[in-house]
């Protein structure tokens, strides 16, 4: 098997220089705050749909509503599987439970988003594809690279 060249100490620090601008999160954009840490997560799920390039302030401040739509969603769906998909009203009829639209709605709205942002059309949009492709191909290289240094 041929050698490659060894990498130099330089080299080394670009290694976890990349790999750690590829774990980062993405940033919230200048304005935008969150509830709750498990916005955060969300934010942080949502946000690695692309690749870190690929996100624009303006997608990014558009990504906000949809991770404050998901949190909702998630919220009122615990309170849904608690008090159940019929429900009484005032005067003891059973009902659809009004949890039921609410979701619904919401879930539109979200969607309706992320059509928006194309995040559901990564086999398509060239934001994602190039960039991602990008990383992967920058990744792979490193690696590659690390590979002849581990004694077999």
């Amino acid at each position: 098997m041929a050698r490659k060249k060894a990498l130099s100490r330089d080299s080394h620090s670009h290694v976890i220089k990349l790999v750690s601008e590829l774990s980062e999160a993405i940033p919230l954009p200048a304005g935008v705050t969150l509830r709750d840490e498990a916005e955060m997560v969300i934010w942080e799920q949502f946000t690695r749909a692309r690749a870190r390039e690929g996100w624009r302030e303006f997608d990014l401040l558009t990504l906000s509503k949809a991770v404050y739509l998901e949190a909702d969603i998630r919220k009122y769906r615990i309170a849904l599987d608690k008090s159940g998909p019929i429900v009484k009203n005032d005067k003891g009829a059973q009902i659809v439970n009004p949890f039921i639209s609410l979701i619904d709605s919401l879930t539109r709205l979200q969607l309706a988003i992320t059509r928006t942002l194309s995040m559901n059309q990564t086999a398509q949009d060239p934001r994602t594809l190039n960039g991602q492709g990008q990383e992967q191909a920058r990744l792979r290289n490193v690696v590659d690279d690390f590979d002849d240094l581990i004694p077999r």
